[in-house]
């Protein structure tokens, strides 16, 4: 039921914000197609990219069939015809099997938004830990043996009386905080070790039986229980634009790369407490020079030992793309969709709205600008 709320929640979401742009026109690809059988293996995001450059606008070109349950899910072997309604491109839904006038039967599996490959294991798996989550979390006492090192099959121990059948092991690999607002919040990312499943607990300590390890454990790395199906998100959810006026910054990976690309992870300093929710996109950039100087001496650099301020900075550079894949309160997981060159830490992420203004506007100033020089 959840699952279901969720979806409803997400497309009410995706129709409010597609109404808020509708102002804006829809661009389809030269080359996108007039007809498209849904095949097995298929993403949405795929999908989009054969229509549109930007996946977030999939919402205003996505015909929703009245006539069919689930009309936002999309199946293998469906057919999606490009047809036109008031000089507007839509996208409409031939479905695979249809029985009665409002009931469709699946024996397969909706298409999810990205490759589960790339999604589920954010979901199942907390790889992204607060910082007072950080100090309640249970930790690895160790063995009876008293061994330092502790490996598979082993019987370990952890400080807390649990109940929870089935557990993961992590340990923390980076601290993040958060920056450019005046919140105050810390995450850790996490690195899984080894799953394990409770065997026996008490007052004091409860224990676990390794049963699968990516490395060795070690007396005080964190212990989580795996998330079961309640949770309330999904490999199916729709791209929406990150609120306008958001700018996130790119803190770092999961995997503690420096520079990133296309299918990585990244984690940002912005969360649901600040809108965001799964299928959340952003456009990546990278920020634009700072200008330092008075008229007449303007320069790149700060001089060393003067205490100059920054005339201006120009506009950031777009350098991709992404999508929130797992909100936290403070802060996101999200998956890079599109890199023009490698994703650095500190690069920023705008709400693909805030974007498209901030071009228009400089357009529009270009334009008017040598409309002047030409009078």
């Amino acid at each position: 039921m959840r699952y279901l709320l969720n979806i409803f929640a997400i497309f009410v979401v995706s129709f409010s914000i597609s109404a808020a742009t509708n102002q804006q026109p829809l661009v389809l690809k030269q080359d996108a197609p007039t007809t498209y059988v849904v095949k097995k293996g298929d993403t949405l995001w795929d999908i989009s990219a054969l229509f549109l450059d930007s996946p977030w606008l999939w919402p205003r070109l996505w015909q929703v069939n009245p006539e069919i349950s689930n009309p936002h899910l999309i199946y293998p072997g469906d057919r999606l015809t490009l047809t036109w309604r008031n000089g507007e491109p839509l996208l409409s839904l031939k479905p695979m099997k249809k029985v009665g006038p409002h009931v469709r039967k699946q024996t397969k599996d909706a298409i999810p938004t990205l490759a589960d490959g790339l999604v589920m294991p954010y979901l199942k798996s907390d790889l992204l830990l607060t910082n007072d989550d950080e100090k309640s979390a249970l930790r690895v006492l160790g063995t009876s043996e008293g061994r330092k090192f502790l490996s598979h099959n082993e019987r370990i121990y952890i400080d807390g009386k649990v109940t929870h059948p089935d557990w993961t092991v992590y340990r923390l690999v980076e601290k993040y905080d958060r920056s450019g607002d005046d919140v105050d919040a810390s995450a850790y990312s996490l690195r899984l070790v080894a799953r394990a499943t409770l065997k026996e607990t008490s007052d004091k300590y409860s224990g676990l039986q390794v049963i699968n390890q990516q490395q060795e454990i070690m007396i005080n790395d964190i212990a989580l229980p795996v998330i079961g199906d309640d949770l309330a998100l999904s490999t199916v959810f729709f791209p929406t634009p990150a609120p306008a006026g958001i700018v996130a910054n790119i803190k770092g990976s999961v995997d503690n790369h420096y520079f990133m690309a296309v299918n990585q992870v990244v984690v940002i300093d912005r969360g649901a407490d600040d809108g965001l929710s799964q299928g959340s996109t952003f456009d990546l950039a990278k920020r634009g020079a700072a200008i330092y100087g008075s008229k007449g001496n303007y320069r790149y650099k700060k001089d060393i030992g003067v205490n100059g301020f920054r005339s201006a900075e120009l506009p950031a550079i777009p350098i991709g793309q992404m999508v929130v894949i797992r909100p936290y309160a403070k802060f996101s997981l999200a998956l890079i969709t599109k890199s023009d060159e490698p994703i650095e830490v500190d690069s920023i992420a705008i709400s693909p709205i805030q974007f498209d203004q901030t071009k228009e506007t400089t357009e529009t100033a270009v334009a008017s600008e040598a409309s002047n020089d030409n009078a």
